[in-house]
């Protein structure tokens, strides 16, 4: 009875993380879901056919001050790419939000007019490299927010981006 109940016990606290690390494809692939969303995930091949940006940044995180050179796509080239269709007409996009969630469960949502060129410009990037090299293995995709003071909507190892 004991093994019955930690068992399923166990499934329970292991279910969410594996269900979101199954959205990812082997190649570490970040799952978009949402409104008019384009089928496939966006993967590191797809990645490399948007034009590369690179952005230094400083941020605070509990341990201090950390700054690096970040290389990635601009979040918005691929909403664009992916959701345009519905994004057409008088300030459509900025009806719409997005939430970006790590392996560990980790979310951040963000509005659309945050990162529309008319609008905040943010210029969040999709990392793949920092300070000239790959991110570290296991770290897949990384969301970086020039501009932020503190880390805290830096999400690593990006798995599903939620469009609203």
């Amino acid at each position: 009875m004991k093994v019955a109940i930690l068992g399923a016990l166990a499934l329970l606290l292991f279910t969410p993380a594996a269900s979101i690390a199954e959205e990812r494809s082997a190649a570490g692939a970040i799952a978009l879901t949402g409104e008019s969303v384009s089928a496939g995930p966006l993967t590191l091949t797809e990645l490399a056919t948007y034009p590369s940006v690179e952005q230094d940044v400083r941020f605070q995180t509990s341990k201090g001050e950390e700054a690096a050179r970040y290389r990635g796509v601009l979040l918005w080239a691929v909403l664009e790419a992916r959701f345009g269709e519905s994004m057409k007409g008088h300030n459509a996009a900025l009806a719409h939000t997005f939430v970006v969630e790590g392996s560990d469960g980790y979310r951040i949502a963000f509005s659309f007019g945050e990162i529309a060129p008319d609008f905040g410009k943010a210029p969040i990037l999709i990392a793949t490299e920092v300070d000239g090299k790959p991110l570290v293995p296991g770290e897949g995709f990384r969301l970086v927010v020039p501009g932020d003071k503190r880390g805290a909507r830096y999400v690593k190892d990006v798995v599903r981006i939620e469009v609203q």
